[in-house]
């Protein structure tokens, strides 16, 4: 697999940059083959609910579940196939799940990075990565950063993947390892949303947290179910790595 490189400017989202990528241009697809293409979980809920299988069905049919090796939080990867390495969900006219694709693919050829400073306060920069294979960075498209994000529909993503991030956060600043029981709360919460909904209507520890409408709309809602678990972690296993 080819080693991306990235660009030495950092970019702010009023900074402009010039790509395009269309059917027609000469590596169109290209991309999409030995990636390592990490699921969020706001991208593992549009991609399974855009193809109508439960948590363990895309599991089971599409990907890998492991641990991570550094934050030891559950972590779920595409997994390629086996023949070609190409992504599961790529055919000849280009990808099957566009219009529910991974942050990661909609970002491209940006990688976006976010932290926090020094001083605490929250920080946000683009590096362009450069591939040698990619020929959209010829193409002499001007764009910001800013509308390159309202372009590729990259809003909710970011605003679900920053949740989690302050998950990652936390889990790097503990000082002690995750219980089991603790891990099965997090695949939970963050993937296995059936489970949630179940934990939702019999277990009283989440009316300590949650207003009874709040846990009725989550009910209803898969995304707001999905921010419901993220902020049950935050107030329970990570709370005292977080501020609040």
């Amino acid at each position: 697999m080819e080693q991306p490189v990235f660009d030495h400017r950092k970019l702010t989202l009023d900074d402009v940059f010039e790509f395009a990528c269309y059917p027609g241009i000469s590596c169109f697809n290209l991309c999409c083959y030995d990636v390592t293409l990490v699921l969020s979980p706001y991208d593992f809920l549009r991609l399974r609910k855009a193809l109508g299988l439960s948590s363990r069905e895309f599991i089971d049919r599409y990907a890998d579940f492991y641990l991570g090796d550094l934050t030891q939080l559950p972590v779920i990867s595409v997994r390629m196939k086996t023949q070609d390495f190409a992504c599961p969900f790529l055919r000849e006219e280009g990808c099957s799940v566009y219009a529910d694709r991974p942050a990661s693919c909609r970002t491209y050829p940006l990688a976006r990075f976010t932290g926090r400073d020094e001083e605490g306060k929250p920080f946000e920069i683009y590096r362009i990565i450069r591939e040698t294979h990619c020929k959209g960075h010829f193409e002499k498209r001007p764009i910001t950063v800013r509308d390159w994000i309202k372009e590729q529909g990259l809003e909710p993503y970011y605003e679900f993947n920053d949740l989690f991030s302050e998950i990652v956060f936390a889990r790097q600043h503990m000082d002690r390892p995750l219980s089991a029981d603790e891990l099965d709360m997090i695949y939970t919460a963050c993937y296995g949303l059936e489970t949630l909904k179940e934990y939702l209507t019999t277990e009283e520890v989440f009316k300590q947290f949650f207003s009874t409408e709040e846990i009725k709309e989550a009910l209803e809602d898969d995304e707001k179910l999905l921010r419901l678990g993220l902020d049950f972690l935050r107030k329970t296993i990570f709370k005292d790595y977080l501020s609040s």
